[in-house]
């Protein structure tokens, strides 16, 4: 017999379900698993090291996350700079690369979500340009030629605070998430869309 409960196996709209991106994405970096207490402490060590170097990590561990942040608390500080995701396709990259040392040279504080999408050689190119600007701050997978700021490493409290903040910790649901963060080795990101669909089907 199934004794799941029934309201728990209702389809859920995109509306009303707690993991849909909206909801997901607004969610502020959590520091829990760096030396940093909050978003002011992590630009105190940004502005400390001339606003240039990377934030390095692997898929879904919050890069991009903290980058948006770091973003918006510079903005609030009316300071120059701007955030720039780096697309996959290498056909459009040449123009946001050019686009990017032209905002550079003009004195702003450059954000590139995704440095390790850019080619090898086009990449070294960008980050050499980068020394004469006001500041150059890149989420990339690897250590690379910048000073690495912060890496980004999820563990299952990360997770399970982002259940809190999303209303959804309940116990069933906790073992669940932690089993597929298991599976999908840390990339909290994969793990809030199975959840998504989880929701949607009505499974959880």
């Amino acid at each position: 017999m199934n004794s799941m409960n029934p309201a728990a196996r209702r389809v859920a709209s995109a509306r009303e379900n707690p993991f849909v991106v909206q909801r997901t994405d607004a969610l502020p970096f959590d520091f829990r698993d760096t030396p940093f207490a909050n978003i002011n402490e992590f630009f105190e060590h940004v502005a400390g090291a001339g606003f240039r170097g990377a934030i390095v990590g692997k898929h879904g561990q919050g890069k991009t996350t903290l980058l948006c942040d770091l973003h918006s608390l510079m903005k609030k500080r009316d300071q120059d700079c701007e955030l720039i995701f780096v697309p996959s396709d290498r056909s459009e990259q040449k123009a946001v690369i050019q686009n990017l040392i032209d905002r550079g040279c003009d004195g702003a504080v450059l954000l590139i979500d995704g440095l390790e999408r850019v080619p090898f050689f086009a990449r070294h190119h960008l980050v050499s340009s980068s020394k004469q600007f006001a500041g150059f701050i890149a989420t990339t997978h690897f250590r690379g030629r910048l000073r690495t700021l912060v890496h980004c490493q999820s563990s299952p409290e990360t997770l399970v605070g982002i259940l809190q903040s999303l209303g959804t910790a309940n116990e069933n649901l906790v073992s669940r998430a932690l089993d597929l963060w298991a599976n999908h080795r840390g990339n909290v990101r994969s793990v809030l869309r199975d959840l998504y669909d989880l929701r949607a089907e009505g499974s959880i």
